[in-house]
């Protein structure tokens, strides 16, 4: 018959202990160490759960926006066909600064980038003690690209309120309906837009936060695993007197 494993005997002990001795006079001072290790097991679980829970519900939520949008489109989009001459002749008009306004908001979804990541530069910079006028070039950089930023925002604006004025019939005027509905299609394809690339960034920073809390996790688990260990040797070397824990005794004499 093989040999019984020491170590595995010795985390069984521990772990049974671990139900048998709390509150007992003759538990073992190194059962706090367990206590502290389940806390801590708990916790990390606990905040692993939530973020995975975060997870679910912007998914969620970002489906029921999606379902809500398919349903407006769908009642927008007969209301456009019906009057689809009016809604052609202004489209045409209004082509190009659509094209211009589209490619501002890139310009702008760049530039915000662009801000936040030289933003993080400076600060590693000055973390790790950058020679000072490094420092200062970077945060003229920063000081320009701000600027930019806050150009390029006023632009969108106004391009923005330039289409809505376009898009706004004059009182009477011939397909006015079908004028309004194509004008809300389109603010719900900017919304759309808006609403995907959020997601895209939430999903990925909470997949990211997952990434760096499921080793916290095994970590923790793998520290409560030492602490049994540790609890099971202090049983054995007492021989603690208990009528469940006792038979590891001999055992754990012949594994030896």
């Amino acid at each position: 018959m093989a040999k019984e494993s020491y170590n595995d005997l010795i985390f069984q002990l521990g772990d049974l202990a671990r139900d048998r001795l709390p509150g007992k006079p003759n538990c073992p001072r190194s059962m706090d160490r367990v206590y502290r290790a389940e806390e801590a097991v708990v916790t990390r679980r606990d905040e692993l759960a939530a973020l995975e829970q975060e997870m679910n519900d912007e998914d969620a939520a970002y489906s029921d926006f999606l379902a809500v949008q398919d349903e407006e489109k769908a009642k927008q989009g007969v209301i456009v066909k019906k009057w689809k001459k009016a809604v052609d002749a202004i489209d045409g008009k209004v082509k190009e600064l659509r094209k211009t306004l589209a490619s501002r908001k890139a310009d702008l979804r760049y530039a915000e980038d662009g801000l936040n990541k030289l933003e993080q530069k400076i600060a590693d910079m000055e973390l790790i003690g950058d020679a000072p006028a490094k420092i200062d070039v970077a945060r003229t950089n920063l000081k320009k690209n701000r600027l930019q930023q806050m150009r390029l925002g006023r632009e969108l604006e106004d391009l923005e309120s330039r289409l809505s004025t376009a898009l706004t019939p004059e009182p009477g005027q011939p397909g006015a309906a079908g004028i309004l509905a194509h004008k809300r299609m389109l603010e719900m394809e900017d919304q759309a837009e808006e609403r995907k690339l959020d997601h895209e960034h939430r999903m990925a920073d909470i997949d990211q936060a997952i990434a760096a809390k499921e080793p916290q996790v095994q970590a923790a688990e793998d520290y409560l695993d030492q602490a049994l260990f540790l609890l099971g040797e202090d049983v054995y070397a007492q021989r603690i007197n208990d009528a469940q824990l006792a038979p590891f005794y001999p055992r754990l004499d012949r594994a030896q």
